[in-house]
C-alpha cells in the first residue's frame, strides 16, 4: 500500500512538470509592415498551477537574440537600452481559449489578453503588445532614428508575442517514472 502512496506521489509531482520551449516576439519595420523575429537567451520560467495559470517568466532583455549579431547589437544599443529593467510576464487568468498575461515592460505592467491552444500535450499562445502602452515611445524613436532608412522611416509600435509550452513530456516523463518504480518492486 505504501508503495502505491509513493508511486501515486511520484507520479503526480512528475505531472506537474512542465517546461517553456520557445519564446518569440516579432516586432515590423516600413510601410509594408515586413516582420523581424527574435528571442532571448536568458529566459528563466516558473511554472504555474496545471502548469499555466500562475507562471512566470523573466526575460534579461539585454540577450536579444536576432540570430544577426549587428542588428542584436542594434537592438541592444537603441531599443532595449531605452527600456527600464528586466521584462516579466506572469499568466493571471486562464480561460478556455484565453490567457491573462500581466506583462510588465519599462516598469510599466498591462494585461494583455492570448489566444492559446493545446495540441498532444504543447501549449502555444499568441498576444500583441503596443509599445506605446509600456511608455515605450522614447525607445521606439530611438530604434526608428537609429534603422531610419533600412526601416523606410516606418517602425511599427505593435509587437507579436508567441510562446510555447511542453506538457507532454512531463506526461512521458511520469509513466517512465512510475514504470521504473513499479519494475522496482
Amino acid at each position: 500500500m505504501k508503495r502505491l502512496a509513493l508511486i501515486a506521489v511520484i507520479a503526480s509531482l512528475a505531472l506537474a512538470e512542465c517546461s517553456l520551449q520557445s519564446m518569440q516576439w516579432t516586432a515590423f519595420k516600413t510601410p509594408l509592415k515586413l516582420g523581424v523575429k527574435g528571442t532571448f537567451d536568458k529566459i528563466a520560467f516558473v511554472k504555474g498551477k496545471n502548469c499555466l495559470e500562475g507562471a512566470e517568466v523573466i526575460i534579461n532583455k539585454d540577450s536579444v537574440n536576432t540570430k544577426n549579431p549587428g542588428r542584436d547589437k542594434t537592438l541592444d544599443t537603441f531599443f532595449f537600452g531605452k527600456l527600464k529593467g528586466d521584462i516579466k510576464a506572469k499568466v493571471v487568468k486562464v480561460n478556455d481559449k484565453t490567457l491573462d498575461i500581466a506583462i510588465t515592460l519599462n516598469g510599466v505592467t498591462k494585461t494583455i489578453p492570448f489566444t492559446y491552444s493545446e495540441k498532444n500535450g504543447i501549449v502555444t499562445a499568441k498576444g500583441v503588445i503596443d509599445l506605446f502602452d509600456f511608455s515605450g515611445s522614447k525607445a521606439l524613436r530611438s530604434i526608428n532614428k537609429a534603422c531610419y532608412d533600412k526601416h523606410q522611416g516606418k517602425t511599427w509600435n505593435d509587437v507579436e508575442l508567441t510562446f510555447t509550452i511542453d506538457k507532454q513530456n512531463s506526461v512521458q516523463k511520469a509513466k517512465d517514472t512510475v514504470d521504473m518504480i513499479k519494475s522496482m518492486m
